[in-house]
């Protein structure tokens, strides 16, 4: 195997000139520079590979370097930045009402009781019957209405719900039946002497249209 030295001292540093010698000036002054043995056979070598080809293994080599660590990056922000496992996702918030009403299945008043708790995927949870007391979109149970929400105060984002208190909530039915908020901020506003009343994070009034139909006001 040739040395490095070898290989660089037998490089040609000028690309070849195809399909014809180079002329008698041009080759003497070429000759000068790179010395005799490159410009006398230069019009007579093959043309070198494409640089692409040549180059072709480092550079995928890279890529998948690359994509590896975008892999990498990818499980760090799902996992945290230390390790501790577990998927963090924002709730989603809607900016207008309509957004807002629309996201909802169940649309009521309600009273909400005595809660239980329940864990689910290492989740806290509290499931707690609620008494209607007005609907403004959907239809409640008959067998009554049961709301699943995060335990208050057990994660970053938690909705500050009491049992005996009535609220407007904006519901979600899953397939278990069960119904929950739409997110902690925006699925429940407080009931205070006849108004609906936004949580201190939630800037999105109800529809003048629910709000009636709660017996409502702003």
């Amino acid at each position: 195997m040739k040395s490095v030295r070898t290989l660089v001292a037998g490089a040609n540093p000028v690309p070849p000139v195809p399909d014809s010698r180079l002329s008698a000036d041009a080759a003497d002054r070429l000759a000068k520079l790179v010395g005799p043995g490159p410009a006398e056979t230069m019009a007579a070598e093959p043309a070198s590979p494409p640089l692409r080809r040549r180059w072709g293994g480092p550079v995928v080599v890279v890529a998948a370097v690359a994509a590896a660590g975008l892999v990498a990056v990818g499980v760090l922000l799902l996992n945290g930045a230390d390790g501790g496992g577990g998927i963090v996702a924002d709730e989603p918030y809607h900016a207008t009402t309509a957004d807002l009403e629309e996201s909802a299945d169940l649309i009521v008043t309600a009273r909400l009781g005595p809660g239980r708790a329940e864990g689910t995927d290492g989740a806290r949870l509290t499931v707690a019957d609620a008494e209607v007391l007005a609907e403004a979109k959907g239809r409640a149970p008959a067998g009554g209405l049961e709301v699943s929400y995060t335990t208050p105060g057990s994660g970053p984002e938690t909705a500050d719900l009491r049992p005996g208190r009535p609220y407007v909530f904006l519901l979600e039915r899953q397939h278990d039946g069960r119904f929950t908020l739409v997110n902690s901020v925006q699925g429940a506003y407080g009931v205070d002497g006849g108004r609906a009343v936004p949580g201190p994070d939630n800037h999105v009034r109800l529809s003048d249209g629910v709000l009636a139909a709660l017996g409502l006001t702003r």
